[in-house]
């Protein structure tokens, strides 16, 4: 038996609270659309009316221009439509809504800026098509400047007006379309942090995330200079493809930024995007060696470490970028996972000694699985000795030659020593380094027997290496330099004699003193006076010496200028420090009433003294036959106070 319900209607409605919304959203969309078929009924009869209206002046036409500009930043689209209507008899509305000469571009600029998402929903529909996607002064489309403000709204309106142009790329060109700095809508839309109009846009056009502006960045690389996580993750969740990212990797933007959480993201969505490399050849571990990025190599994974053994167009790995910059903690982590050579044969050992790392070379030498690089040669022969004097890296020397397993005898493909190199250089450029590389490996170094049969020219260079040029020196400079040590030591020897007559505490004069002290110096008996007096006299007459002997080195032969400038610099070397020391022991002697006073002068004074006296050796170390372990902590005492710097762009031809 069929039992039949009555169903009644206003029970369907008030059971069902779906139709009802449905119902509202209908009527809604209903009352919408006759709001606007009003709205655009009120422009079209305005507009008719202002076609009567007499062509205006390019300054009437601004001034109309701005004064709309002004009514869209301060009103709604209905007082917008009013002033319209008010204005359609006294002006060419058309020229005036088309007008491009404001500050800011045309109106659809300024709607789009400053989110009449309404009014611009209007003008969209009464402008020209050209203005869709016109430039303002800085090259802005209305979609760049809608999406410098974040207006999703005004971006969607226009780029469903562009996609009803006639005889134009439509959408594409509107979407793609760079401003003066080469940014499209996408990369204003990442540099003001716009999640939602990001998202907005690369669902129009999904390729935008892959172009380039002027500073050869895209989407991708720019949101690396910002910490928005959304942004991250609309840009970087899909399946990028690294062949169509123009300009520089987003993954060593993020490492230069010390972004790492980012780095790690971009590892975990697309592993093709993390290894891209630069226009060097260098991946991401490359670029995180470089800045010791510590925190990246926290990523070498069984999936990431072959990327530790990837050289870069230079040849480099990643292991040999951390030792050109002195990161040993870096080469802790890189040497279980990396190749050892790079493409010149070289070694990290090698690197460092050539760039001057003196930490790593020491990390080097004590690394008992890394002992084997000590004497390993490149593929020209040179060992990390000889590459450290190619570019005269004297710390680095001093680091190799203190370790009983250097052997600096060995030859390269020249047939040449580190010290034999070492001797060259310093006769090509003559500089300090040079020279104190040259004072280390003649230490320890034995002499290179096969020199002279191999290079018949080194024949006439090898005994004179310190007394020649590769220019014979003119007298002209000679004699400038003979006339400032003569001004010096003529100083000294009138300090020094003056003081001779005005010593501390004067002489005896009183009549209570005998006649055999009368006339003598005050302070006599004192040790100190003593010593004041034997300095005093030592600075007084060395100076005089040196005095004489560059009187005599004033002569036209220049060889005999040379031989006087070098006797009187050993008298003047010792006159100096004599004279400091003479001033120091004056100087206590004066306040020793006073024990704090004398006692702080004496060891600052003795301080100070040793320095000169070690500045004024320096240049003779060259002379100095002392062990070798002393001569090295001379020469690093010396590099220390120089602080010896090498470029990391210097690479001799001996080297390429």
């Amino acid at each position: 038996m069929d039992v039949k319900l009555p169903i009644r209607e206003e029970d369907v409605g008030t059971s069902n609270p779906i139709k009802e919304e449905v119902e509202k959203d209908e009527m809604d969309s209903l009352k919408e659309e006759d709001i606007w078929r009003n709205r655009r009924e009120r422009m079209n009869n305005a507009l008719v009316a202002a076609r009567i209206a007499t062509q205006q002046q390019p300054e009437t036409l601004y001034a109309v221009a701005s004064s709309l500009a002004d009514v869209i930043e301060g009103a709604d689209v209905e007082e917008f439509i009013s002033v319209i209507e008010r204005l359609a008899d006294q002006t060419d509305l058309s020229a005036a809504l088309n007008f491009q000469g404001l500050p800011r571009g045309s109106l659809l600029h300024v709607a789009a800026g400053t989110g009449k998402d309404d009014i611009l929903r209007l003008l969209v529909d009464y402008v020209s098509d050209h203005l869709i996607a016109a430039s303002n002064n800085w090259g802005d489309t209305p979609l760049h400047v809608a999406a410098k403000a974040g207006g999703s709204g005004a971006a969607a309106k226009l780029i469903h007006r562009a996609r009803d142009l006639p005889n134009m790329e439509g959408k594409n060109l509107i979407l793609r379309k760079s401003n003066k700095h080469g940014n499209s809508a996408l990369h204003e839309a990442v540099l003001n942090s716009h999640a939602d109009m990001v998202r907005f846009l690369l669902r129009e056009d999904p390729e935008l995330v892959y172009l380039k502006n002027a500073a050869q960045k895209s989407p991708l690389y720019l949101a690396t200079d910002i910490e928005n996580p959304t942004i991250h993750e609309v840009l970087f969740t899909p399946s990028l493809e690294p062949s169509k990212i123009q300009g520089l990797p987003p993954v060593h933007g993020a490492v230069g930024r010390h972004n790492y959480g980012l780095v790690d993201k971009i590892l975990e969505k697309n592993m093709k995007v993390f290894a891209m490399t630069d226009s060097g050849g260098g991946n991401v571990f490359h670029l995180a060696a470089y800045y010791d990025r510590r925190p990246v190599f926290n990523l070498l994974r069984p999936e990431t470490e072959y990327l530790a053994r990837v050289p870069d167009m230079n040849g480099d790995l990643p292991i040999h970028i951390a030792s050109k910059t002195g990161h040993v903690e870096l080469i802790k982590k890189l040497h279980p996972v990396s190749h050892l050579l790079n493409k010149q044969g070289q070694t990290i050992l090698h690197v460092a000694a050539k760039y001057g790392k003196d930490s790593v070379v020491r990390y080097v030498l004590k690394h008992r699985d890394l002992e084997t690089m000590i004497n390993e040669r490149d593929y020209t022969g040179n060992t990390a000795l000889h590459l450290a004097a190619i570019h005269s890296q004297p710390a680095a020397v001093i680091a190799l030659v203190l370790d009983e397993r250097i052997s600096p005898s060995l030859l390269n493909h020249k047939c040449l020593t580190a010290l034999n190199i070492a001797e060259d250089s310093y006769q090509k450029r003559g500089m300090m380094r040079e020279k104190l590389a040259v004072v280390v490996l003649r230490s320890s170094s034995a002499e290179n027997r096969d020199l002279l049969v191999l290079r018949r020219k080194a024949r006439h260079e090898a005994p004179i290496v310190f007394n020649v040029h590769e220019k014979k020196p003119s007298m002209d400079s000679v004699k400038d330099v003979i006339n400032t040590r003569l001004l010096v030591a003529a100083l000294v020897a009138t300090v020094t004699f003056a003081a001779g007559f005005a010593v501390p505490g004067g002489f005896n004069s009183s009549d209570t003193v005998s006649n055999e002290d009368r006339g003598m110096a005050s302070m006599l008996d004192k040790r100190m006076f003593q010593a004041f007096a034997i300095c005093n006299t030592v600075a007084m007459f060395c100076s005089m010496i040196a005095v004489i002997s560059l009187i005599y080195a004033q002569q036209n032969d220049i060889y005999t200028g040379i031989a006087g400038f070098i006797h009187a610099a050993v008298w003047l070397t010792i006159a100096l420090p004599a004279m400091s020391a003479a001033f120091l022991t004056g100087v206590t002697l004066t306040v020793g009433k006073l024990p704090w006073l004398a006692n702080t002068l004496f060891y600052l004074g003795l301080f100070f003294l040793l320095y000169i006296s070690a500045a004024i050796a320096s240049q003779y170390v060259l002379f100095f036959r002392t062990i070798l372990c002393l001569r090295c902590w001379l020469v690093q005492r010396y590099i220390f106070f120089c602080q010896f710097k090498t470029d990391l762009l210097d690479e001799p031809e001996e080297d390429r």
